[in-house]
């Protein structure tokens, strides 16, 4: 029997000639030098983690004592940043205390404060007397219709009633327009607005009893002289709130109260602090 050898016999004119692999003594053959032994299957090198989960790793591979440094260098660096934008908003600052003050500028502004409320002072106290004076013909018409004697009401004439109304509506619309300031002004302002905003509000009622039955007319005419009671004394917690920011601001006594009836005292049924005083600048 004729022995078989490793290599192949090529045909006549057959140039190409291959290479049988050695046989391993397992019967396997040994891997091709021409093949990577790193590509594909179990040969692939594992890729690299990314960055988080290398960082993840290094802090998981520190001790409690290295840990707790890291935590307290962090904290430091936060309290620093921190210190740098405080002082860096907050300015310049005397060493040991808080933000610098400038005196000067204090008083600056104390003295405009002062100057502003001393306008506001004599500007609510000359629209007081003009609303006062603007008001007088509408209550003593109103009194008219609605006597607070307790006698019956009578009707009121429309056209009266139209020309009461615009003027209450321009006295409105001129409180509204005074400057606010203070809260002991605003006390002042805001309550002659209101005031003035009731005795719109019987005029209206007035108004509409003119055309209403008998019985209706009847609750209508006491409501609305509910209203001008509330108006009165409404005005009255504003002028003695006025009296008392007029004496201490040094312009004296102001009375300035409603009246209410042609005879009125002017003292708008209300009792006012000092009023016997000899020393009244009326």
């Amino acid at each position: 029997m004729t022995q078989r050898t490793g290599a192949r016999k090529t045909a006549p004119g057959d140039t190409r000639a291959r290479t049988v692999p050695p046989r391993t003594s397992g019967g396997r053959r040994a891997p091709s030098a021409s093949r990577p032994a790193d590509r594909g299957g179990a040969g692939r090198p594992e890729p690299r983690p990314p960055a988080r989960v290398r960082a993840r790793r290094w802090l998981a591979g520190l001790d409690a004592w290295r840990r707790a440094l890291l935590v307290l260098g962090a904290l430091a660096v936060v309290a620093a940043v921190v210190a740098l934008v405080v002082s860096l908003t907050r300015g310049p600052a005397t060493a040991g205390e808080g933000p610098a003050v400038d005196p000067a500028r204090v008083a600056e502004l104390q003295a405009a404060e002062e100057a502003r409320d001393a306008e506001n002072l004599v500007a609510s106290i000359d629209h007081a007397r003009h609303l006062q004076e603007e008001l007088v013909p509408v209550l003593h018409g109103l009194h008219a219709v609605l006597p607070v004697d307790g006698s019956t009401a009578v009707a009121a004439d429309p056209a009266d009633v139209a020309a009461w109304r615009t003027s209450v509506d321009g006295l409105v619309a001129e409180t509204e327009s005074l400057a606010s300031g203070s809260s002991e002004h605003n006390i002042v302002r805001n309550g002659m607005l209101t005031s003035l905003e009731l005795v719109g509000d019987a005029l209206d009622t007035v108004r509409i009893a003119s055309t209403a039955d008998a019985a209706t007319a009847e609750e209508l005419h006491a409501l609305a002289g509910e209203l001008r009671t509330r108006a009165v004394e409404t005005w009255g917690l504003a002028a003695v709130q006025l009296d008392l920011r007029s004496t201490a601001g040094g312009q004296g006594h102001v009375h300035l109260f409603l009246p209410v009836h042609p005879d009125d005292s002017l003292d708008g049924g209300l009792d006012v602090p000092g009023g016997d005083d000899a020393d009244h600048d009326h």
